[in-house]
């Protein structure tokens, strides 16, 4: 009778931004359940992933399991795999930090537990042809890709799937299948289950999802999930007989693999589908769409390269390049990049730590006594028009041609974006929450036009590009300026909007100069939009016209309508945590109007400012905006 080699075993990662009570929590109904019974077996043997960072929380929070671990590992129960040290997705980052980030994990395997990691894992099975060649030249001997991928790269479903070789550039690498227990819908399979449904075979991979262990116990119905890893195991250990528990590598010593197959590029059908058009299927999604499928995953991307950029200028000192470059790596968590069902890209907490990181390494380029402050030009954003960057001492401000509009406000000391908000729409004008958007109404706009500040624009201001113009203030400024015809009531009126942004510590000034270019004269409403994240703080209250005004209690605001605040020349918003209050100060009052961005999960607070404008023929119209960031 064939006897049927099992590959068992669990792959485990937490995102940088998770709070240490969910950790907790995860360690306790799932790491620790899972290896510690497994300790009880040891003639049962498995494969196991952490990623590097899942690995430290271990080494700060329970040393216990790091030194279990070690002895399970000394006496070869379980082999250790390698990868990304914060679980990026491995295609989505440049080759030196591909190789940078699996170096980094293999020396802490091999200096914490003796013993250099052989095979790789692939974070959502992410791969791409050319990652064979890479992973062969960072000493891995074998990876690991899904059962699906093995079906498609051999176009057929109706074959028994086995451990195949791929190359590219010459460069071998062997590919196991792998069944993986965790479902595209979420839920999972328990070894036992997935054991069962594969059926004999000469060998079956069956890997979980460390973190889905809680929800198998839960839906066992026994009472602790120590029970029922141990009833898992006892199942093995009953039919040792007709089959077998082993490692890849020991595995792989023992049968020789000769069928050659190519892979095309592609990922677990979750990330496919989070990554797809509304309305198709995840044969439409790709790797490289998933960071373009939301305004906030093309920013943070854009982000990481443009910092991955400043690092690769970095002469001469390797220490500092180095720091810089973990930090860089840690930003590219691949759970900020796409919505993740365990904590992805609309988790403020995950993102806030994704920018902390980057932010980090770009402090860290910067070399002390001969840095100095400036705007600078550069395609941050990788869409053929180049960005304008204010790099100082207190913040980065970055400003985008197109509607010279505010994307991204870094504050140095509290390492946030100010402008980082999550909205599940198309790319487009609806999907950035940016700061200083120009609307153009022609009638006055009711407090709900807050929601959706595009509806009813007439001017063309929001979504086209404004002119540089030279300025001749302080070097710290920029002046855009910007003509379009509007629609008045069935007549056409030529309008034209300047705006100087000038950048000060913790403020960003921005003068408007709105004047009709037109023979006749024009009244219209000018609205500016404003997105303020609040990340992982807490909204205190709202503020207008400073202390003369009461708070607003934040409990008045929605994210399914708008609330009008009032007419005033002053609107403060007070949170508890990183930041005391951003405020948003004009010369001339304006309405303004209110509302929370995001429905299930809080994003932050967009706001709506308002003003009458009546022009005769080439008058000017003129306000002042400051926003203030307090610390």
């Amino acid at each position: 009778m064939l006897k049927t080699h099992y590959i068992v075993g669990t792959y485990n990662h937490l995102p940088e931004g998770l709070d240490e009570t969910e950790f907790e929590k995860i360690y306790q109904s799932c790491y620790r359940p899972f290896l510690s019974t497994l300790n009880r077996f040891p003639e049962i043997q498995a494969a196991l992933y952490y990623s590097g960072s899942l690995l430290r929380r271990f080494e700060a929070r329970h040393p216990e399991y790091i030194m279990l671990l070690e002895e399970m590992s000394a006496r070869r129960q379980i082999e250790l795999l390698g990868g990304g040290f914060y679980a990026p997705i491995l295609p989505l980052i440049s080759s030196s930090d591909r190789l940078g980030q699996i170096e980094l994990m293999t020396t802490y395997l091999r200096k914490n537990f003796g013993k250099r990691p052989r095979g790789c894992w692939l974070s959502e099975f992410a791969w791409e042809p050319w990652l064979a060649s890479t992973l062969q030249a960072s000493g891995m001997d074998y990876t690991f890709l899904s059962d699906r991928q093995f079906r498609d790269a051999l176009g057929r479903d109706d074959v028994k799937l086995a451990p195949a070789i791929t190359e590219d550039q010459g460069r071998c690498l062997t590919v196991l299948p792998v069944m993986d227990c965790t479902t595209d819908t979420g839920t999972s399979l328990g070894f036992i289950e997935a054991a069962e449904a594969a059926g004999p075979r000469p060998l079956t991979v069956l890997m979980v999802a460390g973190e889905r262990i809680r929800g198998l116990w839960e839906n066992s119905g026994l009472e602790s999930p120590d029970l029922y890893m141990e009833r898992t195991f006892a199942w093995f250990r009953k039919n040792s007989l007709e089959s077998e528990t082993t490692t890849p590598s020991r595995y792989l010593k023992i049968k020789k693999v000769t069928t050659k197959l190519y892979f095309p590029g592609s990922a677990t059908e979750r990330f496919l589908k989070a990554s797809s058009p509304e309305g198709t299927n995840h044969s439409c999604g790709s790797l490289r769409r998933s960071i373009i499928r939301y305004a906030s995953s093309a920013a943070l991307y854009s982000r990481m390269y443009y910092v991955h950029l400043l690092i690769g200028q970095l002469r001469g000192d390797k220490s500092r390049k180095k720091s810089a470059s973990e930090d860089l790596w840690k930003g590219q968590c691949g759970n900020a990049y796409w919505q993740a069902p365990e904590g992805g890209i609309e988790d403020p907490a995950i993102r806030e730590a994704a920018y902390r990181s980057l932010i980090d390494a770009e402090l860290t380029t910067r070399q002390k006594g001969l840095f100095v402050p400036g705007i600078v030009k550069a395609d941050v954003d990788f869409d053929g028009s180049k960005e304008f960057i204010y790099q100082g001492l207190d913040l980065n401000a970055y400003v985008h041609p197109k509607g010279a509009v505010l994307v991204e406000l870094d504050l140095f000391k509290a390492r946030r974006n100010v402008c980082d908000l999550f909205v599940a729409a198309p790319e487009g004008d609806r999907s950035r929450k940016s700061c200083f958007v120009d609307r153009i109404y022609a009638e006055e706009p009711e407090p709900d036009r807050v929601l959706s500040p595009w509806v009813g624009d007439v001017g063309p201001f929001s979504t086209h590009v404004y002119d540089e113009m030279l300025s001749s203030a302080e070097a710290a400024s920029l002046l855009f300026s910007k003509d379009g015809v509007i629609g008045l009531g069935g007549a056409k009126r030529s309008i034209a909007i300047s705006k100087r942004y000038s950048f000060n510590k913790k403020t960003v000034r921005v003068v408007y100069s709105v004047q009709n270019r037109s023979d006749t004269g024009a009244a219209f409403w000018l609205g500016i939009e404003l997105n303020t994240s609040l990340g992982t703080d807490t909204l205190e209250s709202l503020e207008t016209s400073g202390t003369d005004t009461a708070p607003i209690a934040p409990e008045v605001l929605s994210a399914d309508h708008g609330t009008f605040l009032g007419t005033s020349s002053r609107f403060i918003i007070k949170t508890a945590g990183t930041f005391k209050s951003v405020s948003i100060t004009s010369t001339v009052p304006a309405s303004i109007s209110a509302s929370m961005v995001g429905r299930i999960v809080r994003q932050g607070l967009a706001t709506l400012l308002v003003w009458p404008v009546t022009l005769e023929a080439d008058e000017t119209w003129k306000t002042d905006l400051l926003l203030s960031i307090h610390e």
